[in-house]
């Protein structure tokens, strides 16, 4: 009998997961100096038995000048100011998973005692695939083939120490049109504060009687300084003068806004020509 392999990778560092067989949640950790244990369940919904591994990494999100969103997992320099990957133990780290099954994992913080104020962050990856049949059942004479399939999904644990704090600032508010007529809107923004930005954007098109067009929500994490963006389709809008405003919110309804670190609501807008 031979066997096939395939990865499937499922990042979700907001909302639920439930991807393939294995469920997890939550999908955010919040930690700190005075709460340094957490835990996620995870479960099995399926009618195969699941392998479970669970391991850590570094990583974040980032943009470039057109607003276009790539994870980063290979910058040792920002790695070594915050992650905290190397300072988490999974209990259990490897464990199996009958059909219907659940398991709990409880998570341990130990961070080195010179930590600068701020927050720290690491990745969680929880990989799980259906279990191996027993090697005296894999024959040669079976000519069949089985496909195991593996689900990586990534969510995320923040490490909170001392005072933390975070903060947009708006520098402006571009528009140009896609080739597919449709508008982008980019917000150039910088990150303040000692800590990640994990709030919403929501960005919004006013006509020129003052009538909201279009609206876009998204709950959003924003690590560093970068531009947002958010395309608009312009079907049956009219020529004319149009304002985009644009408004961050340290509020997410995924999360407890007990976790989240608070900011002033931040706000700008632009006029823009649409012909």
């Amino acid at each position: 009998m031979k066997r096939i392999s395939i990865t499937v990778f499922a990042c979700f560092l907001f909302g639920s997961v439930a991807f393939a067989q294995v469920t997890i949640a939550p999908t955010n950790l919040f930690l700190d100096a005075n709460s340094r244990f957490g835990s996620y369940m995870v479960v099995n919904g399926g009618n195969q038995t699941q392998e479970v591994s669970i391991d850590f990494f570094f990583a974040y999100s980032s943009t470039d000048n057109d607003g276009n969103r790539s994870a980063v997992v290979d910058d040792s320099l920002v790695q070594q100011q915050y992650s905290i990957a190397d300072y988490i133990r999974a209990f259990p780290q490897n464990f199996t998973l009958s059909p219907g099954q659940r398991q709990m994992v409880r998570l341990r913080v130990t961070p080195p005692n010179d930590l600068n104020d701020g927050t720290y962050w690491a990745r969680i990856k929880t990989k799980s695939s259906p279990e191996a049949p027993p090697l005296e059942l894999q024959t040669s004479e079976v000519v069949s083939a089985t496909v195991g399939i593996t689900v990586e999904q990534v969510t995320g644990l923040f490490y909170k120490k001392g005072d933390v704090s975070t903060g947009i600032e708006i520098e402006g508010i571009r528009s140009s049109l896609n080739d597919d007529g449709s508008l982008a809107v980019m917000v150039d923004y910088n990150r303040t504060g000692n800590s990640p930005f994990l709030g919403s954007v929501t960005l919004s098109l006013f006509n020129p009687a003052g009538e909201e067009v279009r609206r876009s929500f998204i709950s959003t994490s924003m690590y560093f300084d970068g531009v947002y963006r958010q395309d608009f389709d312009l079907t049956d809008l009219a020529p004319g003068t149009y304002r985009v405003s644009a408004l961050f919110e340290s509020q997410r309804p995924d999360l407890s806004s007990n976790d989240l670190i608070q900011m002033d609501p931040v706000t700008a807008s632009e006029t823009i020509s649409i012909r």
